[in-house]
C-alpha cells in the first residue's frame, strides 16, 4: 500500500458511519496495519489535518472536520467568547468563514456551551436564531458546540472556600463556572479565605462542577502583592524563567564579536540615536537620518532594531519559552518580560556608546515623504546619543539639553519635521487620529498608590512612532512580495452593521444627524465638545471596530491606513516580530520562507491570544490598584470632595469620571435628594421633574465616596 492509498484508506476509516474519534493507535489496529506503519500513518494524518480534511481534539484523537453544508447542518472552528453572564460568542478559525456576514456573530446560549471554557477552540454546529440572544433579528445565527478541540487555558485563580465538609474554589474570573470542586491539594494546606491556582480537570458532563487540583497558594485574599499575584496566575504570565532558558540565555558573553562584524555592514560610525521613556530599560529601536547629495529635499532613513534573532534561535529553550509568553506584559507595578534580562537590558539592547547588533531598514524618501527605495540588512550600530522624549521635546522647542552636540539636535529636528509629513499622508488616507489620555498609577515602594500621572502624547513620542510605522508598513510589503504567505498585523474594517451600531450610539450621547463613515470619523472626534464627551464619544467608535489581530495573510489595517504592516520593530517583547526578522533575513539571503503555513497560522493565533491576555492583565492591575487606593480613601474618612465629570447618564444614576485618575462611578438618583430625576430616551440627560435642573454630558460634579465593592469593582458616589 503506497502513502496516497493509506492516505484514502484512512479517510475512509474516519469519515465511516460506525467510525468514533480515536487516537493513533486505535486508527492503526482499524486498518489492520502492522505496528511498522506507525511513522506513514501519522505522517499522512498530518496531511490530512494540515489540508483541513481531519482535526485532532485535546484528546489526540482524530475526527473528520466538516467545513460545508450537508443538508441542512453545518460545522464550524473557532475560539469561544464567554461573556460574565454565561452566553458567548464563537470568533471564527479563517478556515470556516465565509461571504456570510451573518457568521461574524455566532451567538452560543448558556444551555449551548457543552464542556467548553472561555478561550477554547471548538467545534459547532450552526442552528437558526432562537431568539435566546434577544438580538433582534430571526435571519442571525447561533451555535451548539459539539466538542472541544483545545483547552484555551486549564489555569484557575479563585478563593478557597469550606463547605459541608468539601473544598472549593470560588473563581475570580466570572467567564469561569463556578464554584470548583478540589479534588487534591498537591501537599499544600488550604485555608478558607485564600487565593489559589486550580489546574482544571476535563469534565465529560457540562451539567458537573467544573474540578480540579490545587497547584498553589499565593497567600490570604487582600493581603499586599497577592492581588496582582492572582491576575498574573490567571493569565498565565510567570516572571521566573526555566533554568535551561537561563543557562542559554547566560551562554552569550558578549553582545558583538570580530566574527559577527566580518558578517554584517559595519554603521559604526554613523549618527545614530535612541529616544526612549526617561525608565526605560532596554533599547529595540534606534534611528538615523541625512540628506541624499545631489536630490533635493530627499532623505535617507535608517530604522535599527535590535537583532534578537541572533541570540535567540529558532526552537531553542529561549525561543520555546519565548513563543509560550508571546509578548512581555507591562502590569501596574511590574514587567513580565518574554525574553531574560541579561538579553532584554543587556546584550541586545542598543544602549549608548556600545557596539551593538541589529537589523537595519534603509529608505529612500523623496521631498513629500513617499519612499523611493528600500533595503534591508543585518548590521553592528554604535548608537551615539541617548536621549529621553523629554529632552527630544525640548531639543524640538528650540531649548538645548546639557551633553547633546549641535548634530544630535539637527538630526532630531529633521526626523520631527519628517514625521510631521508622515502623519499628515496617513490622515488624509483616513487612518484614525484618536487621542484618549492614559492615566496610570504611581507607587511607592510598598505598592501603595500615591497618586496619578496622565501621559501626553509629546512630538517626540510621534517621531519615533512614524518612523517605526514606516518601517513595519515596509517590511510587510518586502514579505508579501517575496512570499505571500507571511506574519501581518491586521485591522479589518468595520462592516456596514458597526457603522450603523455607532451613529445610534453616538445620538445617544447627543451627538446628532451623523452618519459615520471611515472618511468621517476623525472628524467626528475632533469636534468642539466637553473633553469626558470626547472620550465617550471616541470610546464608542473604538468599542465597534475589529481587534488588530496578527494573520499570515495579508490584509488592511484600517486603523493606520496601511495596505501592508507587519511588527518588526520591537523583537524584544514581541514574538510576531522575532519571526518578522526569521522571514526578514531568509528573503535577504534568498533562501526558503524558515516557517511553513500551518505552523504560521497557528503563530498568529497564539501571538493574538497572548496579546490580549496580557493587555487584559495589564487593565486588571491597574483597576485593583485605584479600587484599593479609594478604599483605604472611604476607610480613613477621606470621603471627598473629589472633582469630576457627568461621563454617561443611565437610568438608575450618573456615571462619574475622576479628574484625578479617571475613575468611574455612580451616582444613584436616590442620592440626588433635591428632585427626582428622568431620563430623557436618547439618555444623554437627566431632567429634575420640580426644579428643572439639567444633568447632562460633561457636566462638572464634586462627589463623595460612598461605598466600594472589591470583589465586584463596584464604586458608588454621593453629592
Amino acid at each position: 500500500m503506497n502513502n496516497q492509498q493509506l492516505k484514502q484508506s484512512i479517510l475512509s476509516l474516519i469519515k465511516g458511519p460506525q467510525y468514533r474519534p480515536c487516537k493513533l493507535q486505535g486508527i492503526i489496529s482499524q486498518l489492520g496495519l502492522h505496528g511498522s506503519r506507525r511513522k506513514h500513518v501519522r505522517k499522512m494524518l498530518k496531511e490530512l489535518e494540515d489540508q483541513g480534511v481531519i482535526i485532532q481534539d485535546s484528546t489526540k484523537r482524530y475526527a473528520v472536520l466538516k467545513n460545508q453544508t450537508q443538508g441542512n447542518e453545518r460545522i464550524v472552528k473557532g475560539v469561544l467568547s464567554i461573556h460574565p453572564q454565561g452566553f458567548g460568542f464563537l470568533v471564527l478559525d479563517s478556515e470556516s468563514e465565509n461571504s456570510d456576514e451573518k457568521l461574524d456573530d455566532l451567538f452560543i446560549p448558556p444551555s449551548k456551551m457543552d464542556t467548553a471554557r472561555h478561550g477554547d477552540r471548538v467545534l459547532a454546529k450552526i442552528v437558526p436564531n432562537t431568539g435566546a440572544g434577544n438580538r433582534g433579528g430571526d435571519d442571525l445565527y447561533e451555535g451548539n458546540v459539539l466538542e472541544v478541540i483545545e483547552r484555551g487555558s486549564t489555569v484557575c485563580v479563585g478563593v478557597l472556600k469550606h463547605s459541608a465538609g468539601n473544598w472549593q474554589v470560588i473563581p475570580d474570573d466570572a467567564r469561569i463556572q463556578g464554584p470548583i470542586r478540589v479534588t487534591g491539594f498537591e501537599g499544600l494546606a488550604p485555608k478558607s479565605g485564600y487565593k489559589a491556582v486550580v489546574i482544571l480537570e476535563d469534565r465529560m458532563d457540562p451539567s458537573q462542577l467544573e474540578s480540579g487540583k490545587v497547584q498553589e497558594i499565593l497567600g490570604k485574599a487582600g493581603d499586599p502583592g497577592v492581588d496582582i499575584l492572582s491576575i498574573m496566575r490567571g493569565h498565565d504570565l510567570v516572571s521566573e524563567f526555566p533554568q535551561p532558558v537561563m543557562d542559554e540565555a547566560l551562554s552569550f558573553s558578549r553582545a558583538v564579536t570580530d566574527k559577527d562584524i566580518k558578517e554584517r555592514r559595519d554603521l559604526r560610525e554613523e549618527m545614530i540615536i535612541t529616544i526612549d521613556p526617561a525608565d526605560a530599560r532596554d533599547f529595540d529601536d534606534a534611528l538615523s537620518i541625512e540628506e541624499i547629495p545631489g536630490k533635493t529635499g530627499w532623505l535617507r532613513v535608517g530604522i535599527h532594531i535590535a537583532d534578537v534573532a541572533h541570540f535567540v534561535k529558532q526552537n531553542g529553550p529561549l525561543d520555546k519559552e519565548a513563543l509560550l509568553r508571546g509578548t512581555s506584559a507591562y502590569l501596574v507595578d511590574r514587567v513580565v518580560p518574554m525574553l531574560p534580562e541579561h538579553l532584554t537590558n543587556d546584550l541586545c539592547s542598543l544602549v549608548p556608546h556600545q557596539d551593538r547588533l541589529a537589523h537595519t531598514v534603509v529608505l529612500d524618501l523623496n521631498q513629500h515623504g513617499a519612499v523611493k527605495a528600500v533595503d534591508s540588512f543585518r548590521s553592528v550600530i554604535h548608537s551615539k546619543q541617548r536621549l529621553t522624549y523629554e529632552q527630544a521635546q525640548v531639543l524640538l522647542t528650540g531649548g538645548q539639553v546639557e551633553g547633546v552636540a549641535d548634530e544630535v539636535r539637527d538630526k532630531v529636528v529633521a526626523l520631527a519635521r519628517l514625521a510631521r509629513k508622515l502623519r499628515k499622508a496617513r490622515i488624509r488616507e483616513n487612518a484614525l487620529a484618536f487621542e484618549m489620555p492614559e492615566i496610570r498609577c504611581i507607587l511607592d515602594e510598598d505598592g501603595h498608590v500615591t497618586g496619578f500621572s496622565k501621559k501626553v502624547a509629546m512630538e517626540a513620542y510621534q517621531l519615533v512612532e512614524e518612523c517605526m510605522l514606516m518601517a513595519n508598513r515596509e517590511v510587510g510589503a518586502l514579505l508579501a512580495a517575496r512570499f505571500g504567505t507571511a506574519i501581518y498585523r491586521i485591522h479589518e474594517e468595520p462592516n456596514e452593521e458597526n457603522f450603523n451600531q455607532m451613529g445610534a450610539q453616538l445620538r445617544q450621547l447627543g451627538i446628532e444627524g451623523v452618519n459615520v463613515t471611515p472618511e468621517n470619523m476623525n472628524e467626528i472626534i475632533h469636534r468642539e465638545m466637553p473633553e469626558p464627551l470626547r472620550q465617550a464619544v471616541t470610546l464608542t467608535l473604538l468599542k465597534n471596530m475589529n481587534r488588530a489581530i496578527y494573520s499570515p495573510e495579508l490584509g488592511d489595517h484600517f486603523g493606520l491606513a496601511f495596505d501592508t504592516y507587519t511588527h518588526f520593530t520591537s523583537p524584544i517583547r514581541r514574538y510576531p516580530d522575532l519571526i518578522a526578522h526569521r522571514l526578514l533575513t531568509a528573503l535577504e539571503e534568498n533562501k526558503e520562507k524558515p516557517i511553513h503555513d500551518k505552523k504560521l497560522r497557528d503563530l498568529c493565533r497564539h501571538c493574538s491570544e497572548r496579546e490580549r491576555a496580557a493587555a487584559e492583565a495589564e487593565v486588571e492591575t491597574h483597576r485593583v490598584k485605584m479600587f484599593q487606593y479609594y478604599t483605604e480613601k472611604l476607610e480613613k474618612g477621606e470621603k471627598g470632595p473629589y472633582p469630576g465629570t457627568v461621563s454617561s447618564i443611565m437610568f438608575k444614576g450618573v456615571l462619574v469620571e475622576l479628574e484625578e485618575s479617571g475613575q468611574r462611578g455612580l451616582v444613584p438618583f436616590p442620592a440626588f435628594q433635591d428632585d427626582y430625576y428622568e431620563v430623557n430616551e436618547t439618555g444623554t440627560r437627566a431632567n429634575g421633574r420640580k426644579t428643572g435642573r439639567v444633568i447632562q454630558l460633561g457636566d462638572k460634579m464634586d462627589v463623595f465616596l460612598d461605598r466600594i465593592e472589591l470583589d465586584t469593582r463596584q464604586m458608588d458616589f454621593t453629592v
